[in-house]
C-alpha cells in the first residue's frame, strides 16, 4: 500500500533530520576526534559542504542519485564537496560500492557528462583490518548509512601529490609536525600518507575505542529509526 502524500513526506522531513543529526556525530566523534581526515573539520564548520538526503531504497534504483548529481553539477555555485546519504538503502558494503561504480558509469555516459565530481562509497560495515594502509580505508569510512563523498575534481588537482581519492585539504587543522610532512618532499602520493597515518592512528588508539565509538552512534541511530517506526510506521533497515 502506498503512503498517503502527506504522511510520506513528513516521514522523509523526520528522517531526514535523524539521518544528518547521526552523520554529524560520526564527523564530529570519529572523523575528528581521531583525525581520520585532518580537513574535515574546517570544511564541515565552514558550512560549505552539501549534505543531501537521498531516500532511495532499491540498489537498481540510481534515478534519484544521478538527478541528484545533475543538480550539483550545474549549480551555479556548486560546493567542492558533497555527501549523498542513502538512509534507506539496504545493502552490503561491496554492493553499495558496485552501486557507486554503476553511477559513476551513468554519469559518464550522460549527455553533457557529468564528471566533474571523484566519488567515493562510505558504508557501516567494514572490519579493521591493520595489514595494509589501504585495506584499512574502508573501515575509516564506516559512515552510519551508505553515503557517496563527492568532491570536485578542480579541488583534487589543487592538493599537490594527491593522485587519486577523495581527500580536501584543510592546512588550519594540522599539527605542525603534520604540515611539515605535507609540504616536504615526498615520493609518495599525499593520499598514500594519509593511509599510511590512519593506520598508525588506529593502531595507537586501539581499534576497540574506535569501535566503541561507532558502536554508540550505530545504536543512537537505531533509537532515531525506533521513533520513526512508533510516528509513522516505517524506518529505515537495521545496520549490522
Amino acid at each position: 500500500m502506498t503512503l498517503p502524500t502527506t504522511a510520506t513526506h513528513d516521514f522523509e522531513r523526520d528522517l531526514e533530520r535523524a539521518t544528518l543529526a547521526v552523520y554529524e556525530r560520526y564527523a564530529v566523534e570519529v572523523v575528528e576526534r581521531f583525525g581520520l581526515c585532518p580537513w574535515a573539520r574546517a570544511a564541515r564548520e565552514s558550512g560549505e559542504v552539501l549534505l543531501r538526503v537521498l531516500f532511495s531504497a532499491n540498489t537498481d534504483d540510481l534515478d534519484g542519485s544521478l538527478a541528484a548529481l545533475r543538480e550539483l553539477s550545474e549549480g551555479e555555485d556548486a560546493p567542492d564537496i558533497a555527501l549523498f546519504i542513502y538512509p534507506l538503502l539496504d545493502t552490503s558494503r561491496l554492493g553499495f560500492e558496485d552501486y557507486t561504480r554503476r553511477l559513476r558509469a551513468l554519469a559518464e555516459r550522460a549527455s553533457p557528462k557529468l564528471d566533474a565530481y571523484a566519488m567515493a562509497a562510505f558504508h557501516p560495515n567494514a572490519a579493521a583490518d591493520l595489514s595494509h594502509p589501504d585495506k584499512l580505508v574502508p573501515y575509516v569510512r564506516r559512515s552510519p548509512d551508505p553515503t557517496l563523498q563527492l568532491v570536485k575534481n578542480s579541488a583534487l588537482s589543487r592538493i599537490k601529490g594527491l593522485t587519486s581519492g577523495t581527500a580536501f585539504l584543510d592546512v588550519s587543522a594540522l599539527s605542525v609536525e603534520a604540515f611539515k610532512a605535507l609540504t616536504e618532499p615526498a615520493a609518495k602520493p599525499l593520499r598514500e600518507r594519509i593511509a599510511e597515518q590512519n593506520l598508525l592512528t588506529v593502531t595507537q588508539v586501539g581499534p576497540d575505542v574506535i569501535e566503541a565509538v561507532l558502536g554508540d552512534i550505530a545504536s543512537g541511530r537505531e533509537r532515531e529509526h525506533e521513533g520513526l517506526l512508533a510516528r509513522h510506521g516505517r524506518r529505515g533497515p537495521r545496520r549490522a
